[in-house]
């Protein structure tokens, strides 16, 4: 069954403000008949949205039509801009615009007087399956960002004001890059026990495996396992959420917090993630005893 990337905010009901001394709707201009307004993300959409070569399923964009009305089908255009990485116009098979169908909006305005439910919100998907067989050996980065509609009279946000217009997408290469051995390199960055590590303490030594989590629809999760003859550093089997920001560590304790040199619960705060490489790193704090780090690299 396929996973849909599925982002919506709630609802939000915006006005159309063009005169800076009334909010009544007599004297904005605007009735349920016109059709002059703006496109935009919703504003509660997440900053950047992350997938990964292999997932299944659909990233889906809502676009908010803040129109009272429209007679005909609106057509509304976008750009798909790289920041960093390969192009996504390669990749995607999009072609640059949506058709919202005529009288759909999602305008409820300050008079609401036709009796319809705009609720409307209209679709920009991007097809993970269109990544099959690309090569994405680094993350993707690029921007979805509306350009403007069929109509002059409703355009990409509005001259002035600050209408989210451009959505920031990260793909990331397929986790099957990481499958492997890691060592693990950890040290305290900071305070009375830096630069030594947990396992400076005890005369231990740490390596680690990783393997993608079969079945994971959204291609995000990794497993580690301690590998034999090796001191334990993670609680075994604990899954890592690559899709988190910082990772996301589950093993069964305390939720996000991992426990690092079997000894204690660490706040990651920041982590990296280097796929042509096979480098991973965290930083945080390793409990009460100071700033850490832990560095996975692959063998």
């Amino acid at each position: 069954m396929k996973n849909i990337f599925k982002f919506l905010s709630l609802f939000l009901i915006v006005g159309i403000a063009v005169s800076c001394d009334s909010t009544t709707g007599d004297d904005m201009g605007y009735d349920a008949q016109t059709e002059r307004g703006w496109v935009q993300f919703m504003d509660g959409s997440p900053a950047v949205i992350t997938a990964f070569q292999g997932a299944e399923g659909k990233i889906e964009l809502d676009v908010n039509l803040q129109v009272p009305n429209t007679s005909s089908d609106l057509t509304i255009n976008y750009d798909l801009v790289s920041v960093s990485g390969g192009d996504p116009n390669a990749v995607f098979s999009n072609t640059g615009s949506v058709v919202a169908p005529a009288g759909q909006t999602s305008f409820m305005g300050p008079a609401n007087i036709t009796g319809k439910e705009y609720t409307f919100l209209s679709l920009i998907e991007l097809d993970l399956a269109d990544l099959a067989g690309a090569t994405i050996n680094e993350p993707m980065v690029f921007d979805v960002v509306l350009t403007g509609t069929s109509s002059s009279q409703i355009t990409a946000g509005l001259a002035g004001e600050t209408f989210k217009v451009a959505q920031r997408i990260v793909i990331n290469p397929s986790l099957s890059n990481l499958n492997g051995v890691y060592s693990v390199d950890e040290n305290f960055t900071d305070g009375v026990n830096a630069p030594f590590g947990l396992g400076d303490f005890f005369g231990e030594s740490y390596q680690v495996e990783l393997m993608v989590v079969e079945g994971d629809a959204s291609a995000s999760t990794m497993t580690a396992t301690n590998s034999a003859g090796f001191n334990t550093y993670f609680i075994p089997g604990v899954v890592i959420d690559f899709s988190a920001s910082p990772l996301s560590f589950d093993d069964g304790y305390t939720p996000a917090l991992p426990v690092v040199a079997l000894f204690v619960e660490m706040s990651v705060a920041t982590s990296t993630v280097d796929f042509g490489n096979g480098v991973i790193r965290c930083d945080g704090e390793a409990g009460p005893y100071g700033p850490y780090q832990f560095t996975l690299t692959k063998q």
